[in-house]
């Protein structure tokens, strides 16, 4: 193997350290956004819960007043049936008593239902509180580890490219321009190992000839599918 092709072998195995570092920190928005879509969701049932328990209490308090209402109208009609004389009347007031008592049953029985609602939903919140908190207490342990992890790629990043400034500055002007141009146009992977007689980046098959030239290792091939340089690994390195 020509020098040339060493340091393109060398850059290749930088860059590929490089890209993988590069594909981790790329994923850690998304975990991030795991933890946080899990604390929403907990924070939003205990907000629900809470606005359930709210709003029922306001409609018991309002059914109470009405209720309230409901006696004091009753306690009127019982007056008024005292005081009546024709049979008439008395017979209208006792409907209208009755009516008066079947609106409040209604009202009542409505109330309690309420009441048995706010003390479900009263039992059910520490669980819920005990998940947002959970939630939380998992999301904080998660976004130390990432940032850590965050710290160390970014210092793994930093080597690797000083090791690829270090490695490229001793191609010919010509050989590391094409390979700065390619780096930048794929995604950060200039040069792809042929692997299994095909490119090690698009997986492409390589011809005959192809394999034959590469097996030569005096010059790089270019892949007819991503336009990567290619090349076989020296023959020093062990196969991964």
């Amino acid at each position: 193997m020509t020098e040339e092709l060493r340091v393109h072998w060398d850059l290749h195995e930088t860059d590929e350290q490089s890209v993988s570092r590069e594909q981790q920190l790329a994923r850690h928005p998304e975990l991030r956004r795991a933890h946080e879509v899990k604390i929403a969701a907990a924070r939003a049932a205990l907000a629900a819960l809470d606005q359930r328990v709210a709003t029922a209490l306001h409609r018991r308090r309002a059914l109470e007043q009405d209720i309230q209402a409901f006696d004091v109208q009753q306690k009127r009609f019982d007056q008024q049936l005292l005081a009546v004389t024709d049979q008439k009347q008395y017979l209208a007031v006792q409907h209208e008593i009755a009516a008066v008592r079947a609106k409040r049953d209604t009202l009542e029985t409505e109330a309690l239902e309420l009441l048995d609602q706010e003390e479900r939903e009263t039992k059910a919140r520490p669980e819920k509180a005990h998940a947002l908190e959970r939630a939380e207490t998992e999301a904080r342990a998660a976004f130390e580890l990432l940032d850590a992890e965050a710290v160390k790629l970014r210092a793994e990043l930093a080597t690797l490219e000083a090791d690829r400034q270090r490695a490229s500055s001793q191609l010919p002007a010509p050989s590391r321009q094409r390979y700065e141009r390619l780096r930048t146009g794929r995604a950060g992977r200039a040069v792809a190992a042929i692997d299994h007689n095909a490119c090690g980046a698009c997986h492409r098959g390589l011809p005959p000839a192809g394999l034959q030239a590469a097996r030569r290792r005096d010059a790089l091939l270019v892949c007819d599918g991503c336009g990567r340089l290619m090349l076989l690994p020296p023959e020093d390195v062990a196969p991964a």
